[in-house]
């Protein structure tokens, strides 16, 4: 991720086309500059298009729900509109895991009694059903969590086999559990009742599983640990939990499972609530707090978040496997209502996928809850009505999303930064077809960006989308490419604006608090 200053990102090529997100914070309008204006807060943004890197991977962008919302009607193609708004982000990866698969029971006869642990939720061969319908529906793939803290190899196997008849081949993988490295804190987190796992004892049950599975649907990968990591705000609580309990329990399941897995998965979050841990005054300042909006878009945060994608991503390239972040968002336990789902949380997540992509993450997975509008809705239903009718509405992050979207299948391309002391990154990709996409991410809150775009070998005119959604703080109206997605989960951009070249260079006057995409012809 770039910094203030004068910052190098290399890591995606062009040939024809260039795209520019341009993502600030106060609400102003964006228009194009005289080449001889001059500005306090110039941002000169630098592409080299001769030096692509990785590539952004097709399924990169991904969502994830808790495991017992596959039990909803509303998943299913037809409902309402939820699979056009999934559809509308591209090919990506459907996950049904989180908390509640080990509070949700497999139940092939869907008449059976509950065992009491499940508080009433359950899994069906339907529900898998659904599930397939809807991964079909849309091209994306599945991957689907097992309950682990209900110790039951046997079961979990009758699910991946169900799963695999019902789901079919876009059934990507089971994962075994969610965060066992903190069922040891469940007790303090709320999780309930659990094992308290070490990284040993959690690979010998994990081997059991994974034993288990493969006798019942040979066909079916596994690929975990799912293991939990976040941030509190507090750099010292964060270390301390890092070495004591994810780098050991990485360190262990390469060692057992590095050979017969795909990826190395991981969860992340950079802050968590602290009123629904049951923090508050001093106890909460100790482990930094609750998160605001400025918190979430602070040099501190993308600095926290960058380390923490860089440990991941070494050690799975290091076994030979694909570092991925399957569940993550910016505030862990349910998020924080002005925060998650603001406009603010909508420019976060700009920043954080462009630094997940550049570092070499292969997925992302966004949680979301679907069911609550305040928590960390990519999408959710207002009210009950349209939970049953089926019609979801799209949060500032879900139009973040849309916007990311753009740069998958592109490879990186080394991009430079000059924000002359501002709050500013970039990410540049170059597309199979010769287009060529830079986010560019102002993050500084009140500094209207004066920004020149110089993409090598460009010229000719430019076209400018914008993403825009008032305040930071603001929960509504956000939009992008100037329209918002009709009720039925349609979305056709607007018209967009032309931005002609001058000397070799795109000149924007961005605002605060909104977002451009610039596609510039180049050579």
């Amino acid at each position: 991720m770039s910094t203030t200053g004068r910052v190098s990102c290399s890591r995606f090529r062009p040939s024809r086309t260039a795209v520019v997100l341009i993502t600030a914070a106060v609400p102003v309008a964006l228009t194009t500059i005289p080449a001889s204006a001059q500005s306090p807060n110039s941002v000169t943004v630098v592409v080299d298009t001769t030096a692509p890197g990785r590539t952004v991977p097709a399924d990169f962008l991904g969502l994830s729900f808790e495991a017992n919302l596959m039990h909803e009607q509303w998943l299913a193609p037809g409902a309402g509109n939820v699979s056009k708004l999934i559809a509308n982000l591209g090919h990506g990866n459907l996950r049904f895991s989180a908390n509640q698969v080990d509070n949700t029971a497999w139940t092939p006869d869907p008449s059976s009694p509950l065992p009491a642990w499940a508080k009433g939720q359950r899994v069906t061969p339907d529900d898998l059903s659904r599930v397939g319908n809807l991964a079909r529906d849309t091209g994306w793939s599945v991957d689907m969590g097992v309950n682990l803290a209900h110790f039951d190899p046997a079961a979990a196997a009758d699910q991946a086999r169900a799963a695999e008849d019902r789901i079919g081949s876009a059934l990507r993988s089971v994962q075994i559990g969610n965060e066992p490295n903190f069922y040891v804190l469940a007790s303090v987190t709320g999780g309930g009742q659990r094992k308290p796992y070490l990284p040993a004892s959690y690979a010998d049950d994990a081997h059991k599983y994974r034993d288990a599975i493969a006798a019942a649907a040979p066909g079916v990968a596994v690929e975990g640990p799912d293991t939990a990591a976040g941030g509190t705000g507090s750099p010292l609580a964060e270390a301390g939990m890092k070495a004591a309990l994810v780098d050991p329990w990485l360190d262990s399941y390469i060692e057992r499972f590095g050979t017969e897995s795909r990826s190395l998965n991981q969860h992340y979050y950079p802050f968590v609530n602290t009123a629904r841990l049951g923090l508050s005054g001093g106890s909460s300042d100790a482990v930094g707090g609750q998160p605001t909006v400025d918190k979430l878009l602070s040099q501190d945060t993308s600095d926290r978040q960058t380390a923490f994608i860089r440990s991941l991503v070494s050690k799975a390239e290091k076994a030979g496997l694909q570092p991925r972040l399957t569940e993550t968002n910016s505030v862990a336990k349910e998020g924080l209502p002005g925060v998650t789902n603001s406009f603010g949380g909508a420019l976060w997540t700009v920043d954080y996928l462009m630094t997940a992509a550049r570092e070499g993450v292969t997925g992302v997975n966004l949680h979301l809850q679907p069911n609550d509008c305040e928590s960390y809705p990519v999408f959710c239903f207002p009210d009950d009505a349209a939970r049953a009718a089926g019609q979801a509405r799209p949060n500032p992050n879900y139009y973040a999303a849309l916007a990311v979207s753009k740069l998958v299948g592109g490879q990186i391309l080394p991009t430079t930064v000059d924000s002359g002391g501002k709050r500013v990154t970039a990410l540049a990709v170059r597309m199979p077809d010769g287009t060529v996409k830079v986010m560019v991410d102002n993050l500084d809150r009140g500094a209207d960006a004066a920004v020149t775009v110089k993409v090598k070998g460009g010229s000719g005119t430019a076209s400018a989308q914008r993403l825009t959604g008032g305040a930071p703080e603001s929960t509504i109206g956000t939009t992008f490419a100037g329209a918002a997605v009709t009720p039925d989960g349609a979305f056709t951009p607007a018209a967009s604006e032309s931005v002609p070249a001058v000397d070799g260079a795109y000149r924007l006057d961005a605002g605060a608090a909104s977002a451009v995409l610039l596609t510039a012809p180049a050579r």
